[in-house]
């Protein structure tokens, strides 16, 4: 793939997991939970992850979690987004490395939004100085777990896509 046309796939994979941060800040969460969140953006992480490797996926990752905390006016919550989002990669890229296919691409996303809440907690425990909230985690990983399974199963149907959009500008040297 020429490098311009793999820069617009990125550029793309970044919009999108900016258009679906903002689109998720958007949805009230119906109980409670603080922290909880759907991890929508985390569809494009994953699919950078599978299609074009670790460094694009950190990059990716890291442009979405900033730009998505000064769009939405969560600046505090950069910190907070762009450590989960980093920490998660890593897990979602680790795991694919070696596991991949025997965990399927839901029980990446399912390990990647584990990794998410532990590094968002990690760093709010640094932030307040308080470890015990480690105690919520459960909480969250049951709420982790639930929309884990749903943003693998969204990235495992838009990954089809993706690949042969990208195999058919292969093929026709860039053009459409």
């Amino acid at each position: 793939m020429k490098n311009t046309f793999k820069i617009v796939y990125i550029a793309m994979l970044i919009a999108i997991g900016l258009v679906l941060h903002i689109i998720e800040s958007y949805i009230p969460v119906m109980v409670s939970l603080p922290g909880a969140k759907l991890g929508l953006a985390n569809i494009a992480s994953l699919l950078t992850v599978v299609v074009f490797g670790p460094a694009t996926a950190f990059v990716v990752s890291a442009v979405r979690a900033l730009l998505g905390g000064l769009l939405t006016g969560g600046v505090s919550s950069i910190p907070y987004s762009l450590n989960g989002a980093l920490f998660s990669t890593l897990i979602m890229w680790l795991v694919y490395r070696t596991l991949y296919p025997k965990v399927s691409l839901i029980g990446i996303s399912v390990l990647g939004a584990a990794a998410h809440n532990i590094a968002q907690i990690f760093t709010a425990s640094v932030i307040l100085g308080n470890f015990g909230l480690f105690t919520y985690l459960p909480v969250l990983g049951i709420v982790g777990t639930i929309t884990g399974y749903f943003i693998g199963l969204t990235a495992n149907y838009a990954l089809g896509t993706l690949k042969v959009s990208i195999q058919t500008q292969r093929k026709n040297g860039g053009k459409t």
